[in-house]
């Protein structure tokens, strides 16, 4: 590649694939060494809160995971639910708390 970054966001307060695979990544060694990521790249973040969604609250994806009982990044179809849900209610009920203007 001649351009870019190579850098992909995440966002695991809104994203239930992000916000699993962050939890999988500081709760499964064997998983960080796989994919050969240290254990400080992950262990102490949490997600920031981004969109308040009514019923679902600011950490849209933790709400959706647990709603639909995902239990890992593996878990497609229940992500799948999860995302629907988060990316549904976002788009018609989300409210951004962050950025310009917000707050």
């Amino acid at each position: 590649m001649d351009k870019g970054t190579g850098v992909v966001t995440s966002v695991p307060s809104d994203a239930p694939d992000d916000y699993m695979m962050l939890r999988d990544l500081q709760t499964k060694d064997g998983l960080r060494k796989i994919l050969n990521v240290e254990a400080e790249w992950v262990m102490g973040f949490e997600p920031i809160p981004i969109i308040e969604i009514p019923g679902m609250g600011n950490l849209s994806a933790k709400f959706a995971c647990e709603e639909f009982k995902v239990a890992s990044y593996k878990d497609v179809d229940n992500i799948t639910k999860a995302k629907d849900k988060c990316y549904g209610e976002g788009f018609r009920e989300g409210l951004m708390i962050v950025g310009l203007g917000a707050g």
